[in-house]
C-alpha cells in the first residue's frame, strides 16, 4: 500500500468541490496523527484514502515510498496547470527530488517541450534522459544570460515565446525570482515548491501579459492510482533516483544529509527492526 502524504476530511466544502488536496481538516502521516510518527513501524490511516499495489515488477517495495509526495505533487501541480499534450513546459529545480520527477511528468502527460533548469551540470546532463528535452544551467548567470539561452533554444527549435508553463520546484528565493521574470504572455507560473523568503513583483505584469501564478499543495488520493500506474510503466522512472538504507542509519543519515545538504538521491529507510 502507498499511503498519501495528504488525506482530506472529505466533508469540508474544500473536499465537496475538488479541492481537498488543500483541505484544513487534511491528516499528514508523521505531522498530525497524533502519537503515530512518521518512522512507526504500524500507524492507523483511514483505508478510503489507500493506494493498493497490485503489480510490483522489478521495483523493491519500499521504493514506492516516494510515490507519496515526490511524484504525486508533480501530478497535481500539472493538473493545476490544466497541462495539456503539445504544452511547452520550463521545470526550475528540475534536478531536485521533487523536479527530477516534476520533469517526467510533464513528459509522459504529453508535454512537446520540457526545459530543466538548476545549477548542477552534471544532474542537468541526466536530466535529459529523464523527461527533459534540454536544460539550461543558472549556475553564476544572471536573469537576462538565462533568458538569453531559453531564447535561442526557441529560435533554434521553431518554439513560441508565449504561453509557457513554468513549474517553480526548488522554492528558492533565486528560483522563484527567475520563475517571475520568465514569466510572459498567456504564461502560467505553478509555485511547487516551498521557501521563507519574500520576492518584489509588479503584478500588474500578469494583466498585461494575461498570464497567471498559481499555488499547488500534496496531491487528491483519487490521482494516486494514475501515478501509481505512471510508475509501474516506466513513464515516471523512480529507481535511478531513490536510495534505500537501514532504518537503523537513520541518525546518521539525518546527520549526513543536515551537513551535506539535498542528497544525490532521495534516502528511503526500511525497517530493519
Amino acid at each position: 500500500m502507498v499511503i498519501p502524504a495528504v488525506m482530506p476530511c472529505r466533508k469540508c466544502i474544500l473536499c465537496k468541490t475538488g479541492r481537498g488536496n488543500r483541505c484544513l481538516a487534511q491528516l499528514m502521516p508523521g505531522n498530525s496523527l497524533g502519537n503515530y510518527g512518521g518512522f512507526s513501524s504500524h500507524i492507523v490511516v483511514p483505508t478510503i484514502d489507500l493506494c493498493e499495489i497490485r503489480n510490483r515488477g522489478s521495483y523493491p517495495l519500499e521504493n514506492f515510498a516516494v510515490v507519496a509526495d515526490a511524484v504525486t505533487t508533480p501530478y497535481q501541480a500539472s493538473k493545476r496547470a490544466d497541462l495539456q499534450p503539445g504544452d511547452n513546459c520550463i521545470v526550475i529545480g528540475a534536478t531536485g527530488g521533487v523536479g527530477v520527477y516534476m520533469a517526467q511528468t510533464a513528459k509522459a502527460l504529453g508535454a512537446k517541450t520540457v526545459i530543466g533548469m538548476a545549477r548542477n551540470q552534471e544532474k542537468l546532463q541526466r536530466a535529459l534522459g529523464y523527461g527533459c528535452d534540454f536544460v539550461i544551467s543558472t549556475q553564476d548567470k544572471t536573469t537576462k544570460d538565462i533568458s538569453g539561452e531559453l531564447s535561442a533554444i526557441r529560435k533554434a527549435n521553431g518554439l513560441p515565446n508565449v504561453g509557457w508553463k513554468i513549474f517553480e520546484v526548488s522554492g528558492t528565493k533565486a528560483g522563484q525570482d527567475l520563475a517571475l521574470d520568465l514569466l510572459s504572455f498567456t504564461g502560467k507560473m505553478i509555485v511547487v515548491g516551498f521557501g521563507m523568503a519574500k520576492n518584489e513583483y509588479m503584478v500588474s505584469r500578469l494583466m498585461a501579459f494575461d498570464a497567471e501564478i498559481i499555488g499547488t499543495w500534496g496531491c487528491l488520493p483519487e490521482y494516486y492510482p494514475i501515478v501509481l500506474d505512471m510508475v509501474q510503466s516506466k513513464k515516471i522512472d523512480i529507481d535511478p533516483f531513490v536510495e534505500v538504507r537501514p532504518m537503523s542509519t537513520i541518525a546518521a543519515t539525518f546527520d549526513e544529509i543536515h551537513k551535506a545538504g539535498s542528497p544525490a538521491k532521495r534516502v528511503v529507510l526500511k525497517p530493519d527492526f
